[in-house]
């Protein structure tokens, strides 16, 4: 009995014993770093994804906002009222005018293939011929703004002062640049006198004469003159690789005839291309680069293309891909043909954009 009694309590002790034995440890450590490679994984693939989506929305915003501010002033190349700039001609009588001809320049275009491009131009020597970006295009653009400016009467005589009131008259002042139209005539005139009171000379000490073509009526409209050059230039900022960062850039004309300093548009446009629609003899449009348009008069539509990019360094390889844009192939750069438009290949991610815009003043 007393033997019995014995085994019975070895054998309650060795139930009670209980652990993981080595193999058990080594399967639940294999399948717990599966568990944590398997979240870590999915983690950095959702973020790869999110900083992609992110990238690509940029882009998308940058192209929308570039393309719509570029056709904006585009569409309304050479616009002077509701004077048609095929029948009317704009008289310039303002001293150091922005123009001579005014449907002769109201739209000019470069091939930048150089630090000279724009040798004979107003824009010989400044920075901006020395800043836009080789490869790229340049375009410029001039045009009337119109203005919340009403002639409170008929002038009595094309001499007489300009009598006006509005919430813009306070934008302008002495010696500033005016364009004023009606259906049958247009002016571009300084002012020479203070502008806040409201009338406005056009006396020949800030002007060639102080006659007007004709003596306007409280039907005439009163507009800003608007001249806007456009190209691509380094920002001076780099990306966490070390490559530069370039952007679209606009400069304007101020009232007073200086250049105002350059308004970037919009970061990461690499490339500005664009073809100008010219009306044949035949009716047909030829769309060609500007180096090839034989009359810039004749130009009724211009195709704008434009490769942006963002910042982030979101790819997984190099981009060595080519791009295609009006008049020309942006490429990569290990892969490029001597004096081809380039790219480095980095991981930004990189998009085209191309727009046709017609010109509603050029029929």
């Amino acid at each position: 009995m007393m033997k019995l009694s014995h085994g019975h309590k070895n054998s309650c002790r060795a139930g009670r014993q209980r652990g993981l034995s080595l193999v058990e440890l080594i399967i639940a450590l294999a399948l717990s770093t599966t568990l944590i490679l398997g979240i870590f994984t999915v983690y950095m693939d959702s973020s790869q994804t999110s900083r992609l989506a992110t990238s690509l929305a940029r882009i998308q915003e940058s192209g929308r906002i570039a393309t719509d501010v570029m056709a904006r002033d585009m569409r309304m190349v050479g616009f002077q009222g509701c004077a048609d700039p095929d029948d009317v001609t704009l008289n310039v009588i303002a001293n150091n005018p922005p123009t001579s001809n005014f449907f002769e320049t109201t739209l000019r275009g470069w091939e930048v293939d150089s630090g000279t491009w724009a040798n004979g131009t107003e824009y010989d020597n400044t920075t901006i011929e020395s800043s836009a970006r080789i490869g790229s295009d340049v375009i410029a653009v001039q045009r009337g703004e119109s203005m919340e400016i009403e002639l409170t009467g008929n002038m009595t005589a094309d001499n007489a002062n300009v009598q006006v009131v509005g919430n813009d008259v306070v934008r302008f002042a002495q010696n500033d640049l005016v364009l004023i139209s009606d259906c049958e005539a247009s002016d571009l005139f300084r002012i020479s006198s203070t502008p806040s009171s409201g009338t406005w000379a056009h006396a020949n000490n800030v002007n060639t004469a102080n006659r007007l073509s004709q003596a306007y009526t409280d039907a005439a409209r009163i507009m800003r003159f608007s001249s806007s050059i456009y190209f691509v230039a380094d920002t001076g900022r780099s990306d966490i690789q070390g490559n530069a960062i370039f952007a679209l850039y606009r400069q304007s004309l101020a009232l007073d005839g200086s250049f105002s300093a350059p308004q970037e548009i919009v970061e990461g446009v690499e490339s500005l291309q664009i073809e100008y629609g010219e009306l044949l003899g035949t009716n047909n449009i030829r769309y060609t680069t500007a180096d090839n348009v034989g009359d810039m008069a004749g130009v009724v539509a211009v195709r704008l293309g434009m490769l942006i990019s963002h910042t982030d360094q979101v790819r997984d390889i190099g981009d060595t891909a080519d791009y295609a844009l009006p008049g020309e192939t942006v490429e990569a750069e290990t892969s490029a043909a001597a004096g081809a438009v380039t790219h480095p290949e980095d991981g930004r991610l990189r998009r085209t954009f191309i727009s046709t815009v017609m010109l509603r003043n050029r029929d």
